[in-house]
């Protein structure tokens, strides 16, 4: 397979689909290789979903039965399948009656194949609970398209990561060891459009994060959260990583499968990630900024790492080896971006020459800065001065 992007048809079948997460169902028989396309075509997108995905539907009925609602999940096929239900059976629901609320389900490659559609009773959900209704259902829709995700590149690294800033601006990524990309969900291909690129199996995590952090560093088998640097100017993310869980892979438990593939997109935020970084032997956020402060204060200059330790006063071996494990950069890796992130600046808003740049931001001279502008940018700095005019 091209690009890392391995075939999935020699994963064990437990609900008789191919290319798809494996349902969770540990009892039903594995079906013959001649029953597979049968099996394939006879399970719809609802039902899939609601086998793979009970933890969220059962929180979500719980709500819709107290208010007297009627939730459907519907297939962009036309099938549908209450939520209320056992799962056992289909109900036919026509696309074209509207909902009070509903909310897309993706798939893995970010194509819409389901969706979350609520149905109020003669008027008994007012504004107030619509609005809290309408946020449920978007954030179930989401929590099932990241459970979905993951299940079907459980075998990957995932980097489930958001704005620092923007609660809204979330993605997922899979990545192999190598740093390449083998998956990426809606919101991540959509990312990649309005920064005119569209997502391919095999780029690599740089497109969005700092070009030397690699999945595999750290905890082997527990989520390690992460303070990133974005590609370009804008604000930091905040990541978690998930690593391969090979025994619920190819275990026979249910219980591991559904903790190895629950969304966490939920659940990151600065306090989570601090507390994580300081746990594992980060810096303490007070620390961090002051050295993200004098960093950017000193960026014309040379910067060293037994300086930048002697800052903090502690040192430079302990300095080095927590940085790296707050912001997944190695302090000079980290002074680079910064250097020609503000060059990106620079160039978008001043009409100052490239050599008065390369000095301003701590190069040595006009070929060293350009030469480092084209690795990060995959463009020379005149035609991204151009590009941002």
């Amino acid at each position: 397979m091209k690009d890392g992007l391995r075939d999935r048809t020699d994963v064990p079948t437990t609900s008789g689909f191919v290319n798809s997460p494996p349902a969770l169902v540990v009892d039903r028989p594995v079906l013959p290789e001649a029953s597979i396309a049968a099996a394939s075509s006879a399970l719809s997108s609802p039902a899939r979903l609601h086998d793979a995905c009970r933890e969220e539907i059962a929180r979500l009925s719980r709500i819709v039965r107290e208010l007297s609602c009627h939730a459907l999940l519907r297939g962009t096929d036309g099938s549908a399948m209450p939520l209320s239900t056992t799962g056992d059976g289909e109900v036919s629901a026509p696309l074209s009656c509207e909902p009070t609320v509903s909310a897309p389900i993706y798939d893995c490659d970010g194509s819409a194949m389901a969706s979350i559609a609520l149905f109020e009773n003669a008027g008994l959900v007012v504004e107030p609970t619509e609005r809290i209704l309408r946020v449920l259902i978007r954030s179930t829709a989401r929590a099932m398209s990241e459970r979905w995700f993951r299940l079907f590149h459980r075998r990957d690294w995932i980097i489930a990561a958001r704005r620092e800033d923007e609660t809204h601006a979330s993605i997922i990524l899979a990545a192999d060891r190598s740093r390449k990309l083998i998956g990426a969900d809606h919101a991540a291909r959509e990312f990649l459009k309005t920064a005119g690129r569209r997502f391919e199996p095999g780029l690599t995590i740089a497109e969005f994060f700092g070009c030397d952090f690699t999945p595999g560093r750290g905890r082997r088998y527990c989520d390690v959260a992460l303070h990133l640097q974005g590609r370009d100017a804008s604000s930091p993310w905040l990541a978690l990583i998930t690593p391969p869980d090979f025994g619920a892979v190819h275990g026979s438990g249910r219980e591991r499968l559904e903790v190895h593939t629950r969304p966490r997109l939920d659940a990151l935020d600065s306090g989570a990630i601090a507390a994580e970084r300081e746990q594992r032997g980060g810096l303490p956020a007070r620390m961090l900024r002051s050295i993200e402060e004098y960093i950017d204060l000193r960026l014309e200059k040379g910067l060293r790492v037994e300086e930048l330790a002697s800052h903090l006063g502690i040192s430079p071996s302990y300095f080095a080896r927590s940085f790296r494990s707050s912001v997944g950069l190695a302090p000079h890796a980290y002074v680079m971006r910064r250097r020609l992130l503000r060059a990106q600046e620079l160039l978008a808003n001043t009409d100052l020459p490239l050599i008065d740049i390369a000095l301003a931001t701590g190069f040595a001279d006009q070929s060293h800065f350009c030469r480092r502008f084209h690795e990060m940018m995959g463009m020379p700095p005149r035609t991204f001065r151009l590009q941002h005019r």
